[in-house]
């Protein structure tokens, strides 16, 4: 799990927050596209938090479906909903003249109420969501990312960390695609970037380095060996290959830049215009992937540099 329900304060507090899953359930409904029929409140509510309106498009018209809300929320025990939680359903739903029941949960229907719910299908609409099936739907869309933002500020603020998004920097937004299949590998993650030269002199001193000739962004395996063909049709000619991830990870992304900027500036490495183009393009495309913290895989990938001497490149 993301999200931590128990960041949502309990429900049989009185310190002002107890309404907060009921209304966390009233705005995750809504932006599922539920009509809000009847809102949340403190009084006797008959065990009922909440009752919405499901609208039903279909070849005859459009049906209606009104929905009795029931908000459990145990996840500062842990417990599970049992049947003995949910009593008299078909009862509650007929005395609020409601079409159905709709559980609401932040742990998990047991299986004495899962059986029960099974049973009554077959009388009335039934219908739950339980954590998992909530987590799954909040952060699928930008709507329910933004609820996440707001009612659980820790989990989401650690969800960002690990899930990043390219920072707004360009007005277009930044790609770079394979020149086989045009997949965008800053968003498959699966490519490589290949250059090409002809095979150094080390018999000479000081050691001919050949300047790159050729590169091509491609996707691993199958586009790779197909680009590599139509590029390399002088047998003189060697590739190297760099992954794709490798740009868009802050410190390995200032290691590649590092690295080439001392292999032009000591080595005398050279490239032509095509290749240092697509180097440059390269660079700047994966910058707004950058521009963050980083990810705790990162993180280890940077203490692996560490302890394996690999961080002289600075």
């Amino acid at each position: 799990m993301i999200l931590d329900f128990k960041e949502i304060p309990k429900a049989n507090t009185g310190n002002g927050d107890q309404d907060t899953f009921e209304l966390f359930s009233r705005d995750f409904l809504e932006i599922l596209g539920y009509e809000i029929i009847q809102q949340p409140d403190r009084g006797a509510d008959g065990k009922k938090d909440l009752i919405v309106q499901e609208s039903r498009h279909g070849i005859s018209g459009v049906t209606n479906i009104k929905w009795l809300v029931s908000c459990k929320h145990y996840a500062h025990s842990g417990k599970s909903i049992n049947d003995s939680d949910e009593p008299n359903i078909l009862d509650r739903i007929s005395v609020h003249e409601c079409d159905g029941f709709l559980g609401f949960y932040s742990t998990l229907p047991a299986t004495s109420l899962g059986k029960n719910f099974e049973g009554l299908k077959k009388k009335t609409q039934i219908d739950s969501f339980d954590k998992e099936r909530i987590e799954k739907i909040m952060l699928e869309s930008p709507e329910g990312i933004r609820l996440a933002s707001r009612y659980f500020p820790i989990s989401f603020e650690k969800y960002k960390v690990e899930n990043p998004k390219p920072a707004k920097i360009f007005a277009d937004k930044t790609s770079i695609h394979c020149e086989y299949c045009n997949e965008d590998l800053l968003k498959t993650k699966m490519g490589i970037f290949v250059t090409m030269r002809r095979f150094s002199d080390f018999d000479v001193e000081p050691p001919v380095h050949y300047p790159y000739e050729k590169a091509y962004y491609s996707c691993k395996g199958k586009c790779d060996a197909i680009l590599k063909s139509k590029y390399m049709q002088d047998e003189m000619m060697m590739d190297e290959w760099v992954d794709i991830t490798d740009f868009i990870s802050p410190i390995t992304y200032i290691k590649k830049l590092m690295a080439w900027m001392n292999s032009f500036q000591k080595g005398g490495e050279k490239a032509n215009d095509e290749v240092f183009d697509k180097l440059k393009r390269l660079f700047l495309n994966a910058y707004p992937h950058i521009s963050r913290e980083q990810t705790t895989e990162e993180k280890e990938k940077v203490k692996f540099y560490l302890q394996n001497g690999l961080m002289d490149w600075l």
